[in-house]
Parts: C-alpha cells; sequence; structure tokens
C-alpha cells in the first residue's frame, strides 16, 4: 500500500468515525473536481512557483494535456521562455503589493504564439500563489 492508498484509508476510516469530517471531505471533493473542471484556466503554486494543482484547461493553455504531468514544474519555466517576460517586475510586485497582473506572450506548441493575461494574487499568509490566464 503507497502513502496515497494509506491517506485515503486514514480518511476513510476518520469518516466512519465523524460524519461531519466525512462531510467535510466531501465538500473539498466537490471544490476540487470544480477547479479542475473550471471554465478558467488556474493553477495553485507554493510561493516559489511550483505548482499544487492545475486545472485541465490551464495545462491544455499551455501545451499539455494532462494536470497532473505540470505538477511538481514551475511558472517560471514556462514565463522564461520568451526575455521579454518582466520576471523581475512580477516577482517585486508580487512581493511588495501580494498580486501582479499582465499580458504575457510565449511560444505554443504549434511554433506560434500564445497570448494570455495572467493575474497571480498570494493568498494563505502569502505561502501560496493562484494564477488565472485568459487567453486573448
Amino acid at each position: 500500500m503507497n502513502n496515497l492508498d494509506k491517506i485515503r484509508q486514514l480518511v476513510e476510516d476518520l469518516t466512519i468515525r465523524d460524519d461531519d469530517i466525512a462531510q467535510k471531505v466531501e465538500y473539498v471533493e466537490v471544490l476540487k473536481e470544480l477547479f479542475i473542471k473550471s471554465p478558467q484556466a488556474m493553477a495553485i503554486m507554493q510561493e516559489n512557483w511550483k505548482y499544487l494543482l492545475v486545472n485541465e484547461l490551464f495545462a491544455k493553455l499551455y501545451g499539455c494535456g494532462c494536470p497532473e504531468k505540470m505538477k511538481g514544474n514551475y511558472l517560471l519555466e514556462i514565463l522564461s521562455k520568451t526575455p521579454e517576460t518582466p520576471i523581475d517586475e512580477i516577482k517585486f510586485l508580487l512581493n511588495k503589493k501580494g498580486a501582479w497582473e499582465g499580458v504575457i506572450t510565449l511560444p505554443d506548441t504549434d511554433n506560434g504564439t500564445l497570448i494570455s493575461k495572467i493575474s497571480l494574487k498570494k493568498i494563505k499568509d502569502n505561502k501560496m500563489v493562484i494564477c488565472t490566464c485568459t487567453q486573448i
């Protein structure tokens, strides 16, 4: 039994003992499903820009068919593909104001360009960042 299976078993055991926990787990699962299937491209990252959770549209927009394949990668890897991307400005404003919004042009998987409006916002005591993207 791997660690994920152990966690699932533990949650299952807890939910049998406590209906309130079962409702909370169900609520979290519903929210996760809404996030994954959202018509808005979104990612949740650690403060070092490492992806924790990416939804399907975000993965598709950035040329990765499966959100799970992006987990563990970094938004900076995407942004650094174009030298014009103001990475230092983004980091500065995100740290100073807790948010950044702008338009980024990146190469896409078809050797063309992808223009997207990106919004970054720090959450959870500045330990995580939410990224939303809209293709222009």
